[in-house]
């Protein structure tokens, strides 16, 4: 399919796999969509959200030491490579389209076949087939099209900054700014029987906001004393600002407008440098307004579906974008008038001119041919991206991989390493979104591309899965991949419960053709200090390994349905760590900190874990600390000698004659050592290492770390069988 996207710097339309039917999400055939020459100018003007991450740094010297550590782990060459943009990402450009549904992904609010609205960021795109979560969603109404119906999520903006402001009936409202949302938010403020006042620079918008139903639209010049005279003396009772500008004048004007105990409502961005006398006189509240309404943001409403209780949150993002909906269809808001410009997808490049020009139109629409695709028919659809860099299929050696999640670590670790193989070709790259899966293909130097994971693990062109996606979905990819006869590597974790790793345990075992990215092992100054420790073999090891590791709480991976939470999808790293050093590990005790704020899982833990052979491991894990702290320290005690491994930095070792330091240029915790063990172990020239008992080992203490927390007791490491230890690895 076509999709417009932000490549080095430019809006492009290029060919993408079309996105496949999944559970929870509408797969909608879109007809039409909006360009706002507010938000998307400001998104093409940066580069589609400021760029990669040394570029940004460029921008902003906070950024410097995020640029400095990205070129310790990955080196000057793949980092200046980011900062030209020559393996940038492509960037999905567009939050607010309409078309109809192909595929309801089993929610019993959508029919195939009917007009529907759609939502967000990265989701409903200039594309001519999108895959939106159905609370972003919302079914058009008789008599609405689909031109009309495109303009919801703009719309639903505009309500929501109504919503903050709270007008009522006659009550004089100032709209500053008369733009795209502000245009709208006067017809919004009339439907809701308030007196409106418009202030904009531009003659032709404010004629066009009178037209609309502005009681009056004057010059900001004018502004002030024409809200005073409009007000009797009194002032507004509420300023809403749609306007976009890094001063912070109009926000502080917007204030002086007010009456007594009045509201403003910065809608658009502006500067919020706000002047401390004209809010204290007035008594002003200052309300803002986030994007679509409430749910934005929360990924248990936007990406899980689920829903607010009416009774307690009326207005919901979807709600707003149903009485959005319900109000084109009525008549009270108009959106043809603020239709400017209107183009095919095929001429998308000509309404950008249009936007980034000096006079931009209100609202550009693409429009889409509107071809009903049936359920299913593009599942698993190819796009060749480019050649193939390698093209020797038949040569010796030759491994041929498919990349299951092209997200940002696999395209910044996992790609390079592959492609320092000269005996590796990727064949194709699946990935849920499109655009990512291409970008990582351009950065291969060309695949094959689908968004149907299982079609590519059923090529016969293909000899390992490498599966990257997020934590719910390892166990399903990797158990199909396996019983396609595949081998496979897998990023951490096996899987998130206990019948997941079984079933992965039942497809691995007898084929013994799957690694587990534990990385650490693989580490010069691990592999050092293991080598170093032989000279105690079978003395009993005391191992402490601390964890600094502080996350946002609405990252992906604090949500037990999808990322597990902090102890299943990232501390089984340091748990295999110390199963490598330690041994066959038999019982585990834990706790945990109180779980803070919007984190629905254990963050911070203290896990002791005993071994068969009397050693004891406590992993520290907390994401309690400053982000500025060295991540990772390991400290180990054994026979009389020590050790202590900083980072993957340095290694000292002390013994009773003193001290010996061994630092590494960089941070190197095995990345590519391991998967060079991977590709040798394909070719036959070892075993597939961390194998499946590794991994099995390291997810059963994880979950032994969770039975312990909640019931407070020491809980026995199971085997895949239930009852015992695991297997030693």
């Amino acid at each position: 399919m076509r999709q417009v996207v932000l490549r080095s710097g430019a809006p492009q339309v290029v060919e993408v796999p079309a996105p496949s039917p999944a559970p929870g999400r509408v797969l909608v055939g879109v007809l039409a969509s909006v360009i706002s020459s507010g938000t998307e100018r400001a998104a093409v003007a940066s580069g589609g959200g400021g760029g990669p991450l040394p570029v940004r740094a460029v921008r902003n010297p906070e950024l410097v030491g995020k640029a400095l550590e990205h070129m310790r782990e990955h080196g000057l060459r793949a980092t200046l490579d980011l900062a030209r943009g020559t393996t940038a990402p492509d960037a999905a450009l567009g939050y607010s389209a309409a078309g109809v549904v192909l595929d309801t992904g089993g929610i019993p609010d959508f029919r195939v076949g009917e007009l529907v609205a759609c939502a967000g960021a990265g989701l409903a795109n200039h594309a001519e087939v999108v895959s939106v979560p159905g609370n972003l969603v919302a079914v058009a109404p008789a008599g609405v099209d689909a031109r009309e119906a495109a303009f919801t999520t703009i719309g639903a903006i505009a309500l929501q900054g109504l919503r903050r402001a709270a007008p009522t009936l006659g009550e004089r409202v100032v709209v500053i700014g008369l733009g795209l949302l502000g245009l709208i938010s006067v017809q919004l403020l009339r439907a809701a029987g308030c007196q409106v006042l418009g202030v904009e620079p531009m003659d032709k918008r404010r004629e066009l906001a009178l037209e609309l139903g502005a009681e009056r639209a004057l010059a900001p010049a004018q502004a002030s004393e024409a809200v005073a005279a409009w007000t009797g003396g009194v002032g507004a009772d509420a300023t809403i600002v749609t306007a976009a500008s890094a001063s912070d004048a109009i926000v502080n004007d917007a204030i002086a407008m007010l009456r007594p105990k009045g509201r403003v409502v910065p809608v658009g961005d502006v500067g919020l440098g706000l002047k401390r006398d004209a809010l204290y006189t007035r008594e002003a509240d200052l309300l803002i307004s986030t994007s679509y309404g409430p749910g934005r943001y929360d990924p248990s409403y936007e990406e899980a579906g689920v829903d607010y209780p009416i009774g307690y949150v009326r207005w919901t993002e979807n709600r707003n974008m149903q009485e959005f909906l319900r109000l084109l269809q009525g008549g009270q808001v108009r959106v043809a008038p603020l239709i400017e410009l209107e183009r095919t997808l095929e001429r998308a490049l000509e309404a950008y001119a249009a936007i980034e020009g000096e006079a931009p139109p209100l609202a550009a629409v693409l429009t889409y041919e509107g071809r009903r695709i049936a359920p299913g028919e593009r599942a698993g659809e190819v796009v060749r991206v480019g050649a193939r860099a390698h093209s020797a299929m038949g040569e010796e050696g030759l491994v041929r991989v498919a990349l299951v999640g092209a997200g940002g670590f696999v395209s910044g670790v996992h790609i390079p390493n592959l492609k320092a193989d000269g005996r590796v070709v990727v064949t194709v790259v699946a990935n849920r979104s499109g655009t990512s899966a291409t970008s990582a293909a351009r950065l291969l130097g060309g695949a094959d591309t689908t968004t149907d994971w299982r079609a590519a693990i059923e090529r016969e062109d293909v000899d390992l899965v490498l599966v990257g996606t997020r934590h719910d979905t390892h166990a399903e990819i990797a158990t199909a991949a396996l019983d396609a006869g595949k081998a496979v590597f897998l990023e951490k974790p096996l899987g998130l419960s206990r019948p997941e790793i079984d079933e992965v345990w039942r497809a691995a075992l007898g084929r013994q053709r799957l690694a587990i990215g534990f990385n650490r092992p693989f580490s010069p100054l691990a592999r050092q200090l293991h080598e170093e420790l032989g000279d105690s073999a079978g003395a009993p090891i005391q191992l402490i390994y601390r964890v600094s590791s502080p996350l946002a709480a609405e990252h992906w991976l604090n949500d037990p349905a999808v990322g597990g939470g902090r102890v299943l999808g990232e501390a089984c790293h340091m748990y295999d760590f110390a199963n490598w050093l330690c041994g066959t590990p038999v019982r585990v005790s834990a706790f945990a900190l109180p779980a803070t704020g919007a984190v629905r899982t254990v963050e911070s833990s203290s896990v002791g874990v005993q071994y068969a052979n009397g050693s004891v491991a406590t992993v520290h894990y907390s994401g309690a600390g400053a982000a500025s702290m060295p991540k990772e320290r390991i400290e180990l005690m054994c026979a009389g000698r020590s050790w202590v491994l900083d980072d993957f930095v340095s290694l000292t070792s002390f013994t009773g004659a003193g001290r010996r330091t061994h630092k590494q240029r960089g941070v190197d915790k095995g990345h590519a050592a391991l998967i060079s063990r991977v590709l040798a172990a394909c070719r036959g020239e070892g075993a597939f290492e961390p194998g499946i008992a590794a991994a099995y080992a390291a997810q059963s203490v994880a979950l032994a770390a969770l039975e312990s927390i909640a019931s407070g007791a020491a809980v026995d490491v199971l085997s895949p069988e239930g009852q015992g230890l695991v297997a030693a690895t």
